[in-house]
């Protein structure tokens, strides 16, 4: 046995024995390490801010699909930054703006932004609001990861989801597309003729909003699954 091998002093046990009690009550593992992957990215995330999915890196990358070179493109509701920093990262050739309504969410994404030395523009709004003038008319692409869990699904979530992560990041009214809704409504004043909506969903959400963009005049609407074959995306082209 080597000398040393499983000595551990009493801080590095006391941590030990903290983190185990945070996991044993529910908090998601992420929040514990502080981290979480997103495409080529590392995140830190913490209390008050949505941890990224796998899916969601299907949404950024039907995103860049649509922005052509030299575009601009707004995540809405950017939350850790993810889908924004994942596009400044992977398409340095973009103009990259992010929204975020809630502090500690924008802290967050403020923190990954200067981590990463990203080009990407944060701006504290709730959703298309509070985006620079210049940009009526001329974005390429608008995408998003909105709250789209309906409120009285809560009790069927993990707790680990339901009761860490931040309720303005899960639930949004109208059987959860009600932000979804919403967003669809305002993003054809900021996207330029033939620029693209993409937007993450439910997957029981495909054929309503499928037939809610239509009904708003979107061109080209499609819904595309995710690796598990569920509706995820929607996309349209104003």
């Amino acid at each position: 046995m080597l000398a040393g091998v499983g000595d551990v002093d009493e801080d590095e046990a006391a941590r030990a024995l903290s983190l185990a009690s945070r996991r044993v009550r529910g908090e998601p593992l992420q929040y514990l390490t502080g981290v979480a992957g997103f495409r080529r990215l590392e995140l830190a995330v913490g209390p008050g801010v949505f941890i990224p999915r796998p899916e969601t890196e299907l949404v950024a990358e039907q995103a860049m699909a649509r922005l052509p070179a030299g575009g601009a493109l707004v995540d809405a509701g950017t939350g850790s930054g993810a889908i924004a920093l994942a596009v400044a990262d992977e398409r340095p050739d973009a103009t990259v703006y992010a929204t975020e309504l809630y502090t500690e969410a924008l802290a967050w994404a403020t923190k990954n932004r200067a981590a990463l030395d990203a080009d990407v523009t944060l701006v504290a709004c709730d959703l298309l609001s509070g985006l620079p003038e210049e940009l009526h008319g001329a974005a390429d692409v608008i995408v998003s990861n909105p709250p789209y869990i309906a409120p009285e699904e809560r009790p069927s979530l993990p707790a680990d989801i339901a009761g860490h992560e931040p309720p303005e990041a899960l639930f949004a009214p109208q059987g959860g597309r009600g932000v979804i809704e919403g967003l669809a409504r305002s993003a054809p004043e900021w996207l330029r003729p033939g620029g693209w909506l993409v937007i993450e969903i439910g997957e029981t959400h495909g054929p309503g909003v499928r037939s809610f963009l239509e009904g708003e005049g979107y061109a080209d609407v499609s819904i595309t699954t995710d690796l598990a074959g569920k509706d995820r995306i929607a996309q349209g082209r104003r």
